[in-house]
Order: structure tokens, then C-alpha cells, then sequence
């Protein structure tokens, strides 16, 4: 998929985690929610760790452990600030609640991220490093091209949920629901 597919999924993912939250707390869930979506991507293609550790594109960083070592570290950031560590100021202070729903949000951005990659013709490597076998959510006859009609589906999909629950949430806030 294209990057604004995967990032536009990955807010539509954190909206829907959020979608009973404060708006403070939602919006930090779509805002974590793209970055899980755009990471994958990010840390193969862009960032510093792509010479030192040879990642290649759809890779380990497309790849199950990759997921759960992030995750983890995102998991433990955000407690970490809910706990009140040692030189967190007060304004930084997350409740556990907020940390857990943040947390959801960046997993299931980067999860949408493994899934739309999973439905063109390359597929992904899941279990990267450990095998090399590859990995397709569509059947042969339903792959496309990373840019082709499924990114445009995914595309307008993503749009539709991001809409539909702001819709939700300013019914709710003006006491329509």
C-alpha cells in the first residue's frame, strides 16, 4: 500500500479505539495510531537502523517480532508516565487507562499496517528472522499492486471510519446520543 493508505489506516484503527474516549485522549490515539501505521515503513526506509542492520523493505521490520519488541517499548514508555517516574512532570502524568488505550492505538496502526502489506502480490515475511516463509491475507486471484484498486479501497474504507466515528463522537459530545 502507499504510505497515506497505511497512515490513514492507522489513524482510522486509533479512532476506533478511541472512539468512547475524551477528546484529549482520542486524539492521541489517532496520532499514535498513524505512527504505528507509518512505522514499519519508517524503520526499514528511513531511519538510521536501515545501514547498521540491513533491513530491507517488507522485512523483519514487517515482521511479527519486530511488532511485539515496539509494541513493548511503546507499552512500557507510556506506563512509565503513568506510573509517575522519577522526573516526569506533573502535565506528563498519563492515567494507566489512557496508556493501555495509546498503547492499542499504536498496535493496531502497525497491525493494519502488516495487513494491507499482506494483501498485495509480495505478501510479507511474518516470521522474520526466524524463517523466510511468506504470508497473504487474499487469495491469489484477489492481490493487487501496492498502488493499484486495493489501495484505493483501503484508501476510502479508512476515510469512512475516520468520518463516521468523528460523527460519533460530536453527537455524543452535543448530547445527541
Amino acid at each position: 500500500m502507499r504510505r497515506m493508505t497505511h497512515l490513514m489506516m492507522g489513524a482510522a484503527a486509533g479512532s476506533l479505539v478511541a472512539a468512547s474516549a475524551s477528546l484529549p485522549v482520542a486524539t492521541g490515539a489517532v496520532w499514535l495510531g498513524v505512527a504505528g501505521g507509518g512505522y514499519p515503513d519508517w524503520l526499514d526506509l528511513r531511519s538510521e537502523l536501515k545501514g547498521s542492520l540491513r533491513l530491507r523493505h517488507r522485512g523483519a521490520s514487517h515482521g511479527l517480532a519486530v511488532a511485539i519488541v515496539v509494541i513493548s517499548v511503546v507499552y512500557l514508555a507510556l506506563t512509565s508516565l503513568a506510573a509517575g517516574a522519577v522526573g516526569v512532570p506533573n502535565w506528563m502524568q498519563l492515567s494507566q487507562h489512557t496508556a493501555l488505550t495509546w498503547t492499542m492505538a499504536f498496535g493496531l496502526g502497525l497491525v493494519t499496517h502488516l495487513l494491507a502489506d499482506a494483501c498485495t502480490h509480495a505478501g510479507i515475511r511474518p516470521l522474520l528472522p526466524f524463517s523466510r516463509w511468506r504470508m497473504w491475507v487474499l487469495p491469489r486471484m484477489l492481490r493487487g499492486r501496492s498502488d493499484g484498486w486495493l489501495n484505493t479501497i483501503a484508501l476510502g474504507v479508512s476515510f469512512a471510519v475516520l468520518g463516521y466515528v468523528m460523527i460519533f463522537a460530536v453527537a455524543r459530545e452535543t448530547n445527541v446520543l
